[in-house]
């Protein structure tokens, strides 16, 4: 893969995302100071609550870490073409200098990760975890993959792509998916809550819990939550949806730094899962959305 294709396979990530939007490959804007045409690697154009607004995506194809005087950069041309929010994108990752001046600075800019070449066995871009009947199909976020390899403590682990779990786990930069069988326990979400904070606070007493606002679904209930622990390697995000049969929930660990871009993925992945039914028929498995 060279550059021109990596720029490619990210419109072509990023169209399917937004199908409503005007995205535009290689696109040109005026700079509102620099009075100069900026070049674009990915324009995204969209109305929001009847406001136009405007996401710049820049794609960095190095063979070493993107630095940060490259995102100082890329933070100069967005107040320079007035976008309101930028995703810098490397095939090759991000110093810890890049990561800190994007999360910590007062503009809108994510630093992701996109590398096609690494990709393990049993990752993929999406999965259907399942615990007994209940069934989700999960998307993986942008530049993660889903490992649909179940393990005693959870049904599938989400993690940047080009990793195997344990690397992802030792980076503390990890999710991993769960159901609660609410036919099992008869539980609702709130039952799981104080369930779940119980037995934080037999871990620790001094436990600091915190409702985010959120995403909303249509008649399905959703949380998000933030628990503050004080032997945790760091804050666990936590974010759930009210099936009918079962609680789908995804929890997220993060260094701080990465904290407001991997939110978003959290969020994305409860915006979009879909809840369904294994039906057991001569060995085989169907998925029926409720």
């Amino acid at each position: 893969m060279d550059w021109k294709q990596y720029e490619t396979e990210i419109f072509e990530l990023f169209h399917r995302q937004y199908p409503d939007a005007e995205i535009t490959l290689d696109a040109k804007k005026s700079g509102l100071y620099s009075k100069v045409e900026r070049q674009v690697d990915v324009l995204i154009e969209q109305y929001i609550a009847g406001n136009r607004f405007t996401l710049v995506i820049d794609g960095k194809y190095f063979n070493k870490k993107v630095d940060v005087k490259a995102v100082e950069s890329f933070i100069g041309m967005l107040e320079d073409i007035g976008a309101h929010k930028g995703l810098l994108i490397s095939n090759q990752g991000f110093s810890e200098a890049a990561y800190n001046r994007a999360h910590f600075g007062p503009s809108e800019v994510e630093l992701d990760i996109l590398n096609f070449k690494d990709l393990h066995q049993f990752q993929a871009h999406g999965a259907m975890p399942y615990a007994g009947e209940n069934i989700a199909l999960v998307p993986a976020p942008f530049g993660w993959v889903i490992d649909a390899q179940p393990t005693p403590a959870w049904l599938a682990t989400l993690y940047q792509q080009g990793l195997t779990i344990d690397k992802a786990i030792d980076k503390n930069e990890f999710m991993y998916i769960q159901f609660w069988d609410r036919k099992a326990q008869g539980d609702s979400l709130d039952d799981l809550l104080k369930l779940q904070l119980s037995r934080f606070e037999e871990n620790d007493p001094d436990t600091k819990i915190e409702y985010l606002p959120t995403i909303k679904r249509q008649g399905q209930r959703t949380c998000l939550r933030k628990a503050t622990i004080n032997n945790y390697p760091s804050s666990e995000f936590t974010g759930f949806i009210e099936f009918s049969d079962f609680i789908f929930f995804c929890v997220m660990f993060t260094p701080e730094n990465r904290e407001r871009q991997n939110i978003r993925k959290l969020e994305n992945i409860l915006k979009l899962v879909k809840a369904g039914k294994v039906k057991h028929k001569k060995a085989t498995k169907k998925f029926d959305t409720d």
